[in-house]
C-alpha cells in the first residue's frame, strides 16, 4: 500500500518518490546526475529505516545496509562536484555530531572499490577539521595500504600527526599490515620502534604481522626472537604460528618447522583462534549484499 507521494523541487528533473508502508522507496523518475545527488541524500533518510525520514535529524544511527546504498548510489556518480555537494550538506545535518557518519560512509564506499571518490570525500573533510577523528585517518590509511599506494599513504601519516590526530594501536597495526603484504620490512620495523617510543604496547596483530614480515624477508632468526617475546606476553595464535611455519620451510629449515607443529599441536586448545579476532561490535560490519 501507498503511504504519500512526495516532489522534491531543485532538480533537472522533478523527482517523485512513493513511500511504501515498510519506508522503502520507489524512484519514479529520476534519471539524471543532479536527481542522483538527491537521491543520496533519500538513501541515507529512508532506505531500511523503521522509525522516521528524519533518521540523522533525529539522531538514529544509519544501519550499515543504509551505507552500503549510499555507496552503491555512488558509483553511478562521476560528477566531483555532485559528490561534494552530498558530503557539504550532510556535513551540515552532522556538524554536531562526531564524525562516525563520515567515516563510514568512506569506508563503504571504499569497500565497493571506489577508493578515488572515498579520497574525495576525505580530501573535503580536511577543511572541516572537527569532521576529522584517528577513525577517519586509519580508514584512509587502510584502503590505501591495500591498494599498495604506499607513497599516499605515508603522506597521511604525516598529514594526520599535523592535523593534531595522533595514532593509536590500530593505527600502527593497519600500517604493518598493508607494509607486511607489500613487502616492505624496513617501514615495518621503523613503526614498530615508533610505537614503542611513544608508550604504544604491540598487541597479537603487531606481533604476527611483524613476525610474518621478519620471515618473508628471509629473516628467520628476528622472527624466532619476536616470536619468543611475544610469548611472554601474549597467548600464540593459530595464525601467527602457521605464518612462521610457512616461512621457515620456505627457507629450507624443515626440521624446526616440524618442530614449531609439534608445539602448535600440542597446545591446539590453548592458542587463539579465528572467533577471537572477531569485532564484538557485530553491528560495525559492512558486507556487500550478494
Amino acid at each position: 500500500m501507498i503511504g504519500s507521494v512526495r516532489h522534491l523541487s531543485g532538480a533537472a528533473q522533478p523527482v517523485q518518490v512513493v513511500v511504501f508502508q515498510m519506508h522503502h522507496l520507489v524512484l519514479l523518475t529520476s534519471r539524471t546526475s543532479a536527481d542522483l545527488a538527491i537521491l543520496l541524500m533519500l538513501f541515507v533518510f529512508f532506505d531500511n529505516c523503521m522509525t522516521s525520514r528524519y533518521l540523522l535529524l533525529s539522531k538514529l544511527a544509519p544501519d550499515s545496509t543504509s551505507y552500503m546504498n549510499v555507496a552503491k548510489a555512488l558509483q553511478k556518480l562521476d560528477d566531483c562536484e555532485l559528490i561534494l555537494k552530498f558530503v557539504r550538506e550532510l556535513l551540515e545535518i552532522t556538524h554536531h555530531r562526531d564524525p562516525t557518519v563520515m567515516n563510514r560512509i568512506i569506508f563503504a564506499t571504499a569497500q565497493y572499490g571506489h577508493i578515488d571518490k572515498s579520497l574525495v570525500i576525505f580530501e573535503e573533510l580536511k577543511k572541516y577539521q572537527t569532521s576529522l577523528d584517528v577513525v577517519t585517518f586509519n580508514t584512509v590509511l587502510d584502503m590505501l595500504g591495500k591498494a599498495g599506494r604506499v607513497d599516499e599513504m605515508l603522506h597521511e601519516v604525516k598529514l594526520m600527526e599535523e592535523l593534531g590526530h595522533f595514532p593509536d594501536i590500530v593505527t600502527y597495526n593497519t600500517l604493518t599490515n598493508c607494509l607486511r603484504r607489500l613487502g616492505r620490512l624496513d617501514l615495518c620495523k621503523r613503526f614498530f620502534g615508533e610505537m614503542l617510543e611513544r608508550g604504544i604496547a604491540p598487541d597479537l596483530r603487531t606481533y604476527t604481522a611483524l613476525i610474518d614480515s621478519f620471515g618473508r624477508s628471509g629473516h628467520i632468526t628476528d622472527a624466532l626472537e619476536m616470536f619468543q617475546k611475544m610469548k611472554k606476553s601474549h597467548q600464540p595464535s593459530v595464525y601467527v604460528y602457521r605464518a612462521l611455519i610457512s616461512n621457515l620451510k620456505k627457507a629450507g629449515q624443515f626440521e624446526l618447522a616440524e618442530k614449531l607443529t609439534e608445539d602448535m599441536s600440542s597446545s591446539a586448545s590453548e592458542l587463539i583462534g579465528p572467533e577471537d579476532f572477531k569485532p564484538k561490535n557485530k553491528g560495525r560490519r559492512f558486507r556487500k549484499n550478494g
